[in-house]
């Protein structure tokens, strides 16, 4: 178990040592440079029965400066339980050896008994082997670095609070105020776009089909116009065969140029590119429609 703050409230500690718990501590490196990080390991071996706290991130842990831990879960074999934690410390003292000893808390009942682990000590790597009272300027060991370097960019929260109310403050005046414009502009936009896509798959097959006919192609023709139709006048027209469709459009043109689209299909009539020009002509007509319609809605 971590923490040692709990004692605090117990009556004062005492120092002991116990013959039947073992605490073994000791940093893992040999020598670190001033400003990394060490890690220094604890672990203790304890009677199941007993309840055993590790010094958290409020121990002082002089001359050394906490960073963060690892703690590992207790393992428990025949009555024998084993504790252990690393503590990863850095220091920016600048003495040789540095020296550091961890206590292990024991809570027996109301009171708190602390063990405390061998000394360790940490060689310090100097970088600087002789630091002088005074240096002048001219004697001081500077080296030109023109690499970019990172600095962390301190964050207005309030400001950007502000920056974002403003902005859909501006954006639902705008809605209000041009709404019905921007929906317009972008429906007409659609329409257009749509009917110029129908044209570029449409007049092809039709130019091919006044040199070749094909029943395949003739067929294919059509359905393209009547899913283009579909999608302008929200009527099902793929799914209406030629009877339905002229019970759906009263046009009388239109009717007779089915019709013969129809004989083209089923009986090999070739002349059918006029019809499917006709076609064409009937989608035009209907797209300028819908679209003075969109145009001028209110």
């Amino acid at each position: 178990m971590t923490g040692w703050i709990l004692c605090f409230l117990l009556p004062p500690a005492l120092y002991a040592q116990h013959a039947d718990i073992t605490v073994r501590s000791g940093f893992l490196s040999d020598s670190i440079k001033i400003g990394e990080s060490a890690g220094y390991y604890l672990a203790a071996h304890y009677p199941s029965d007993q309840t055993i706290l590790f010094p958290d991130s409020t121990h002082l842990f002089t001359p050394f400066e906490y960073r963060r831990k690892t703690y590992f879960p207790t393992q428990t074999t025949e009555g024998i339980s084993a504790d252990s934690a690393v503590y990863y410390l850095t220091t920016f003292e600048i003495d040789r050896v540095q020296y550091l000893h961890l206590p292990v808390y024991v809570l027996q009942g109301r009171d708190c008994t602390v063990v405390q682990s061998a000394i360790d000590s940490l060689l310090i790597t100097q970088l600087v082997a002789h630091v002088p009272d005074s240096v002048s300027v001219e004697q001081l060991p500077l080296r030109m670095n023109t690499a970019w370097q990172y600095v962390a960019y301190d964050l207005n929260f309030w400001m950007i609070v502000i920056i974002v109310v403003v902005v859909i403050i501006l954006a639902v005046a705008v809605w209000l105020l041009f709404g019905k414009k921007i929906r317009k502009y972008f429906q007409v936009r659609r329409l257009r776009k749509k009917h110029a896509t129908f044209l570029e798959t449409y007049d092809p097959l039709v130019a091919q089909l006044r040199q070749t006919f094909t029943p395949p192609a003739t067929e294919y023709a059509l359905s393209i116009w009547k899913r283009y139709m579909e999608q302008l006048e929200a009527r099902p027209y793929t799914k209406l065969t030629t009877p339905e469709t002229l019970r759906l459009v009263k046009a009388p043109t239109l009717a007779e140029e089915l019709r013969r689209i129809d004989q083209a299909i089923y009986g090999h009539n070739t002349t059918v590119a006029d019809s499917l020009e006709n076609l064409r002509n009937f989608a035009n007509a209907q797209f300028e429609r819908k679209l003075k319609e969109v145009q001028h809605a209110k």
